[in-house]
């Protein structure tokens, strides 16, 4: 009847706490787990080795703590116990279709050892008695074919063994947890809560796990009663129960505790009985078990979970090694953080941000799709290298490790289920990780700005990235840029230096008057900047002009747009009142003696756009704001939109290159009336002579395309080669 009732209800997952007895010919049902997750019926019987109950079991202790043998009236009689139908088949679910990996076995039976050792250290805590030294011990065996994990937890009798064992799905471990939590207004010590947050296991199948790589598992386990038995299955619908002798041989189960030994499958011996193949598991998913775990008697967990400290109790020489272990790097990182929230999400992070680019250089690797560079964690055991959908792509320079107890899991542990979830603690962490670079850029400036000059690429990204929206007044400030401003030497500096400055501190020294934030392209670097005609006016005016080296820097600033209620605009693109008093004044007299008049540069201007440069500019008009160039180029396409149409232009058939082509001519040309080369055009012009009315067309041809040349917006400049030849001989023969 109640197979019956179970088939209907579908509840083959359901937690059974003790065995169904059917019939004569019916038995026990069966889920194997490791030595944690089936211990918590132990806790109705835990006794510690030594207690008086050794005395009434009859057992004398060995040199090592083991019992020598069992009570003369233990039953010595092996029970056959056969599988529920629907069982079986959930087991073989369980066993080939729940897990990616077959190498995650290892990660479940340390995580479940974890588990019955926490569950011991709380019991004796409880009680006050020292548990002793608690520890995992794995041995394999590639000659023999086996794995053998062991721990000193508390243990099971012959009823755990068999009601434990005997119910897929459920989990010994989260039945404790429930329990302690229904005590924990009541408990007034620690232990309680510790006890509960360093528990690992939560579904209850994860020691079956073992049959994906094993023929046979047996699992010797001990109460602490002096009672041992041992618990066998092939997994293939029966399982035997028998009694066992103490000790630590073959066939043999520790006083305390558990010992599981998985008969390796003949296929599976490379990755389940090799030392190297298991080493390798251990310290991708277990290296931060809150307890040693050993492997042929080497510890593979020598580096602890750092994010579980404050970090005060971490060195710079520990959070190096975390970080080159956890990040695969080889550099020192610049600056770390540690982060903890228990709301909205219980949050426990330790975060790097590299002193270099980690996808440049001998041991730069590029993430794949949505990749971050941190490894998500769960009550320390990993859930996800490389964890997929946590950060936003600028941020995938992040390294280090996030662990969240609230992380929703699938079943086998190896992937998430609420993307929604993970939206949120990934926009955290990002947040967070933003506002502590903002602080470390405060204190540390010079730190900052070296690290900014390896890694501002990123930042950059972001600003211009598809969740700019979410991010970008959070990065903007993060930015530096050098500037117009003289260089300063400041204390142990060999030499003056420019410095780099942000948006903030720019609107804070700008003069009274001032509406804009001003920045000039300059991918050739500073030198190309300075002697730049756009940047002469503010020169004049006094306004701190914003250097950008890097061709993505355009882009960043059209992102920006507005700081601080301040706009940022191209000193190419910027627009003066021509008719100011200041202009006025300076148009009157130079070094080179008077400005050409109104109606002669009038002449001079429609000279230039009608028979020197015909359809090549949309106009041509004197201009109050150069001082040293003869001419500039206005309403031209900026550095970074050439520089797109260029690459549209070789991705295009011929009639659309040539229409983008034809998008360079829409520019306006500048022309400095107090300029010696353009006064020596006109003079050139009214001089009647029809030589050097030629040269002089040839003059204003080059002023152009120098002015082209200055803004960036020549293409090509071998077509100007021919005429500085014939220029260069007049010169010459003159």
């Amino acid at each position: 009847m109640i197979t019956v009732v179970r088939r209907r209800l579908g509840l083959a997952l359901e937690p059974l706490s003790r065995a169904v007895l059917v019939s004569r010919n019916a038995s026990r049902t069966f889920v194997a787990r490791s030595s944690a997750a089936v211990a918590d019926s132990a806790l109705l019987r835990r006794l510690a080795p030594g207690s008086s109950s050794y005395l009434r079991a009859g057992l004398v202790r060995s040199p090592r703590g083991f019992a020598a043998s069992p009570a003369s009236g233990q039953a010595a009689t092996e029970e056959t116990h056969a599988f529920q139908a629907e069982t079986r088949r959930l087991l073989d679910i369980v066993t080939n279709s729940l897990y990616t990996d077959k190498e995650v076995f290892v990660r479940e039976l340390v995580s479940n050892a974890s588990d019955a050792l926490e569950k011991c250290r709380h019991d004796f805590m409880a009680k006050g008695e020292d548990p002793g030294e608690l520890a995992v011990a794995i041995k394999v065996d590639s000659d023999k074919g086996t794995f053998v994990i062991e721990d000193n937890g508390l243990g099971m009798s012959k009823d755990d063994l068999a009601s434990n064992l005997g119910t897929i799905a459920r989990s010994g471990s989260k039945a404790f947890v429930d329990e302690i939590a229904g005590d924990a207004k009541d408990d007034k010590t620690a232990a309680t809560g510790t006890a509960a947050a360093n528990i690992i296991g939560k579904f209850g199948v994860g020691f079956y796990s073992a049959f994906m790589v094993s023929d046979k598992v047996d699992v010797y386990s001990c109460a602490g009663d002096g009672l041992a038995h041992r618990w066998s299955s092939a997994g293939d619908g029966s399982y035997t129960i028998a009694p066992c002798e103490l000790g630590d041989g073959d066939g043999q189960a520790p006083a305390r505790g558990t010992r599981i030994v998985l008969h390796v499958k003949e296929q599976d011996k490379t990755l389940a009985a090799a030392e190297w193949a298991v080493e390798s598991v251990l310290k991708k998913y277990s290296a931060f078990v809150g307890f040693p775990v050993t492997l042929n008697g080497k510890r593979t967990n020598s580096i602890d979970a750092l994010w579980t400290r404050s970090a005060g109790e971490v060195s710079d020489e520990d959070a190096t090694a975390f970080y080159r272990f956890v990040g695969g790097a080889i550099d020192t990182p610049a600056f770390r953080l540690h982060f903890s929230a228990d709301a909205p999400l219980t949050i426990r992070s330790l975060l790097f941000a590299p002193s270099d680019n980690p996808e440049r250089g001998f041991a730069g690797r590029q993430l794949e799709g949505d990749q971050s560079g941190l490894s998500l964690y769960s009550r320390r055991v990993l859930i996800q290298q490389n964890a997929r959908g946590l950060l936003p792509q600028f941020m995938r320079w992040v390294r280090g490790v996030v662990d969240c107890e609230d992380v929703p899991l699938n079943i086998s542990r190896e992937s998430l289920q609420d993307s929604d979830l993970i939206r949120r603690l990934g926009e955290i962490i990002t947040k967070r990780m933003l506002k502590f670079l903002g602080e470390r850029a405060k204190k540390e400036p010079e730190k900052y700005v070296k690290w900014y000059g390896k890694m501002g690429v990123f930042l950059k990204e972001g600003i211009c990235g598809d969740q700019s929206y979410m991010y970008k007044d959070a990065l903007t400030p993060l930015l530096r840029f050098e500037t117009s401003a003289e260089a300063v030497k400041s204390d142990g500096d060999d030499k003056p230096r420019h410095a780099q400055i942000s948006l903030d501190q720019y609107v804070e020294r700008m003069p009274e008057g001032q509406k804009d934030i001003y920045y000039l392209v300059a991918p050739g670097g500073r030198k190309q900047a300075e002697i730049s005609p756009y940047l002469e006016h503010h020169k004049r005016k006094g306004h701190e002009v914003l250097y950008l080296y890097a061709h993505v820097d355009e882009f960043v600033m059209q992102h920006i747009r507005t700081h601080k209620g301040k706009k940022l605009v191209s000193v190419e693109m910027a627009e003066f009142d021509e008719d100011s008093k200041d202009a006025k004044k300076d148009d009157d007299k130079t070094d080179d003696g008077e400005s050409l008049g109104g109606e002669a540069m009038e002449k001079l201007c429609q000279w230039f756009a009608e028979e020197a440069l015909p359809g090549r500019v949309t106009g041509v008009k004197a201009s109050s704001r150069l001082v040293g160039s003869p001419a500039l180029l206005t309403g031209h396409e900026p550095e970074a939109m050439r520089r797109y149409r260029m690459m549209l232009s070789m991705m295009s058939d011929d009639a659309t290159a040539k229409k983008l082509d034809e998008l360079q001519m829409s520019a306006g040309l500048e022309l400095n009336p107090k300029h010696a080369i353009v006064k020596g055009i006109q003079a050139a012009l009214e001089s009647g002579d029809e030589e050097r009315k030629a040269v002089a067309k040839m003059v204003a041809e080059q002023v152009f395309d120098n002015a082209r040349i200055a803004a960036g917006a020549l293409d090509d400049p071998r077509e100007i080669i021919g005429r500085l030849n014939t220029l260069l001989e007049k010169v010459v023969v003159k």
